[in-house]
């Protein structure tokens, strides 16, 4: 499948005659903007991808109202001259319908339309009509910059709105679908919210487009892509073919029949220099040639591996690691490698129960595979492989060591080994899996379980109850921050940190002299990191204060609190085989 995706892709391009190295890439990462060195400087017309926020320019507008519906007839009403037929906000937002967004347009005063562009960052120099406000804008009234357009895009899928939150849903809802089946259908099988964007031609040449791919994807990260001539869907044709060259990332599937599963290793530690050794009985081949049995091949932009046991190491970091997958390693514009291993589901799996559980009982174990399984079933979390080997998806150590990471950049080897699943465990996992149980897993639920909304922003607003523990079995944790290691996180002149909810979710409200912004735990989580290390917060925090020297953080439990908790194993018999459907608030 990944191969005929590919080929499709490569038609695509070659009919339009487009180059995927034509393309110009933008990269949002953590509040940290990358570009391609041939990238244009100010500010850029975007076409369509103005269109998002023009529907919350009517939400604002219309409180309380449902997104409307409405029949395009085609012709000079919509880019697609046959019409679009009847749709909704989400539809719309999937084919990006000209005639529905300017039907909301022309539903909002101008001077609104105005102010809700300006407040995500675009440059609008005169009044905005109906046309102009959706990216019908011939004269090029209205553009921003790449990067302010990214963290516009990025605060679209992470923050609720104050008004017209449902619409909002219904927004990302069509910017999901967009990637699957509308106009930024080459990207399907990738786990993002898309938008594409026809421009007038960056060049300045009459009766000529520039085409706009802009994607997020779970973990966060914002990606814009730019074809100088070309149109939006163009573009993403060519966004999904470049992430098959040596700068980008393989193609992602949904899990297939055979059950084999991608993941993004290392991504946290920024490797330049991955080493592999052959730890198989038999010689294993690749882009190179054959390695044979205890063969060591330092891995390069480009290589592949096919299927062995395979050691590999991160050489200055401290890293080390055994598993059974075949590899893949491409090089980034930054000139650090990313290395995508596949493998069948039951090394996935074990390599999590491996990570997750030092020691841990039968029944623990049996469990946790099931919630890895479901967790799986959920589909992809990136753009380039089903999931990563950190705590944004699932701590994953293979078949070890399992280790520990004081710093982030630092690893401490903690057990030498971890033994495959037998036979018979993972025929029960598989079988428990099949029923309904949790897709989430935590080191410790604080007493108190959370729901994957609190914690992420998105999902079941309920939590299932702990069997394990209590309010009064907490596990509480305090943790001081020096101001120093603070500003190495977050940024120059924090003056206060403060724990917010907002639309039932845990947020990190983060005031400077210049600014405020919210971040979700995730982002906080990884952030932190850098500087203090993964224990800097060991979970959602409660409270943060300020305190001398800089701010103390205090809260219960370890982990994300959501679903199977992996605490003490007190009472577990009573949760081997079935899991608390009962929700909480």
């Amino acid at each position: 499948m990944q191969r005929r995706l590919g080929l499709i892709v490569m038609a695509t391009l070659a009919a339009a005659g487009v180059r995927a190295d034509e393309l110009i890439v933008w990269r949002l990462i953590d509040g940290r903007l990358t570009s391609d060195a041939s990238a244009p400087l100010g500010p850029i017309a975007v076409g369509s991808l103005q269109k998002p926020f023009v529907a919350r320019a009517w939400a604002t507008s219309h409180p309380g109202a449902v997104a409307p519906r409405l029949r395009c007839a085609g012709g000079a009403t919509c880019w697609y001259r046959p019409g679009h037929g009847e749709l909704g906000l989400a539809q719309a937002t999937a084919l990006s319908c000209n005639a529905y967004f300017r039907s909301l347009a022309v539903d909002v005063a101008p001077e609104m339309r105005a102010r809700a562009l300006r407040a995500e960052g675009f440059r609008v120099d005169d009044a905005v009509s109906p046309d102009r406000s959706i990216g019908i804008d011939p004269e090029g009234h209205i553009a921003i910059e790449a990067g302010t357009l990214l963290s516009a895009y990025a605060r679209l899928i992470r923050e609720p709105w104050a008004s017209g939150e449902a619409l909002r849903r219904e927004l990302l809802a069509g910017l999901r679908s967009a990637a699957r089946q509308g106009t930024a259908s080459p990207l399907a099988g990738r786990a993002v919210w898309a938008k594409t964007g026809t421009a007038k031609a960056l060049d300045g040449q009459p009766l000529a487009t520039s085409g706009l791919i802009l994607t997020v994807d779970d973990a966060g990260r914002a990606t814009l892509g730019l074809l100088s001539r070309g149109t939006g869907r163009q573009a993403a044709a060519a966004l999904a073919q470049r992430s098959t060259m040596p700068e980008g990332a393989p193609t992602v599937e949904t899990r297939s029949e055979a059950g084999r599963v991608s993941v993004d290793l290392f991504a946290l530690l920024s490797p330049r220099e991955v080493v592999a050794r052959n730890l198989s009985s038999s010689p294993v081949g690749g882009s190179r040639g054959f390695v044979g049995p205890g063969g060591v091949q330092r891995l390069t932009a480009g290589d592949r591996l096919g299927e062995g046991l395979w050691e590999l190491q991160v050489p200055g970091q401290g890293l080390r690691r055994t598993l059974q997958a075949a590899l893949a390693c491409d090089g980034l514009k930054d000139g650090t490698l990313r290395l995508t291993a596949t493998m069948q589901e039951r090394e996935y799996v074990s390599g999590v129960i491996a990570a997750e559980l030092a020691g841990g009982s039968r029944p623990l174990r049996l469990s946790l595979g099931a919630a890895v399984l479901r967790f799986l079933a959920l589909g992809p979390r990136h753009a380039a492989a089903h999931v990563c080997d950190s705590t944004h998806c699932a701590f994953f150590a293979g078949r070890g060591p399992r280790l520990a990471w004081p710093a982030a950049g630092q690893a401490v080897e903690l057990k030498t080994a971890a033994a495959p699943l037998d036979d018979a465990l993972w025929r029960e996992i598989s079988s428990q899996a099949a029923r309904p149980g949790p897709s989430h897993w935590t080191s410790h639920c604080g007493g108190v379980p959370l729901s994957a909304h609190y914690v992420w922003g998105s999902g079941s607003r309920t939590a299932a109850p702990c069997p394990l523990h209590g309010p009064t079995e907490s596990r509480p944790w305090t943790r001081l921050w020096a101001a120093a290691e603070v500003q190495k996180a977050f940024g120059p002149g924090v003056r206060e940190l403060r724990v917010v909810e907002r639309d039932g979710a845990w947020r990190l409200r983060i005031d400077t002299a210049e600014s405020t912004r919210e971040l979700l735990y995730d982002q906080v989580h990884r952030l932190l990191a850098v500087p203090l290390g993964w224990g800097a917060l060991p979970s959602p925090a409660t409270q943060i204060v300020r305190a001398l020297g800089g701010f103390r953080a205090t809260g219960v439990g370890l982990g994300h609190r959501v679903g199977l908790c992996l605490g003490e194993e007190r009472r577990y018999a009573t949760i081997a085989g079935s899991w608390p459907l009962r929700a909480i608030n």
